[in-house]
């Protein structure tokens, strides 16, 4: 999910995984329908790429790279980490032409991703008005947007095992976020209290415990406890629709505060 504080985001996709030449608008709210291969999947992951572009520009300086009309302040994007295969990055594996996918905001600025060879990618903003944008100040003042996802939802683990925190954090946005739900919050406790409070005040009679280390078949392992109207239960037994409801609360509270990754949920 993208939220433009203005009012609209135009996509086109050129030579772009599933698309040749694609053009989409976007309103406050879109819901993207198709057959198998039509393309979805392309579109939601232009915007995986554009996250962690927006995230750097809105904390470190451009520098001069390689965009689709020679040199202009931008930034490197990795793709390692975001669940993209950029083997097949360009449409029917043809490199010999770069991709680009651009992103027009309703006060007509552009972010553009340009994909010159096979494991590259720089993000160009661009002004309507000509300006350069090479400082986190004159994006954020420019760019007034984020992005938030929520990736696939589903059962927690029965007896999670405790992680690093570098695990944790990447899980976030990741096909293993249900296996590591608790593991984000042990390492990342900073927001957990608003997070019960949502709990709380969305799910009547249910509430939940900050994470807790025990020591299970000589692993360490971590634990969020239930307290209801009667004896605390394990989230693992706390019902699949419960544990769904914590995970998109979780995602609504980090991209409230950004202070991991913008990842949202809408209800």
């Amino acid at each position: 999910m993208i939220s433009d504080r203005t009012r609209s985001v135009e996509v086109s996709l050129q030579n772009f995984k599933a698309f040749l030449n694609f053009r989409i608008q976007l309103k406050k709210l879109n819901i993207i329908v198709g057959p198998n291969n039509a393309g979805k999947s392309t579109i939601l992951t232009a915007f995986r790429i554009l996250e962690p572009a927006i995230r750097r520009a809105s904390a470190k300086r451009a520098e001069l790279v390689q965009g689709p009309n020679g040199h202009d302040f931008g930034h490197r994007v990795s793709l390692a980490g975001l669940s993209v295969a950029d083997e097949n990055i360009f449409h029917n594996y043809n490199d010999t032409d770069p991709a680009v996918v651009t992103f027009t905001l309703s006060n007509k600025n552009k972010l553009i991703l340009f994909f010159a060879e096979p494991g590259s990618c720089v993000m160009i903003p661009e002004t309507a008005n000509g300006l350069a944008c090479n400082t986190p100040k004159l994006f954020r003042r420019n760019f007034d947007c984020s992005i938030g996802f929520v990736p696939i939802l589903g059962p927690v683990e029965h007896k999670e095992i405790r992680y690093e925190q570098e695990a944790a954090r990447l899980a976030l946005n990741s096909y293993g976020a249900a296996r590591n739900f608790r593991n984000i919050w042990y390492h990342f406790p900073d927001m957990f209290n608003e997070f019960r409070s949502l709990v709380q005040s969305t799910w009547p009679g249910m509430d939940i415990e900050f994470p807790e280390l025990e020591v299970v078949d000589g692993r360490l392992r971590l634990f969020m406890y239930c307290p209801e109207q009667r004896l605390p239960r394990e989230l693992f037994w706390a019902g699949f629709g419960f544990q769904v409801w914590c995970q998109m609360l979780t995602y609504i509270v980090f991209s409230e505060k950004a202070s991991i990754s913008p990842v949202a949920a809408t209800r």
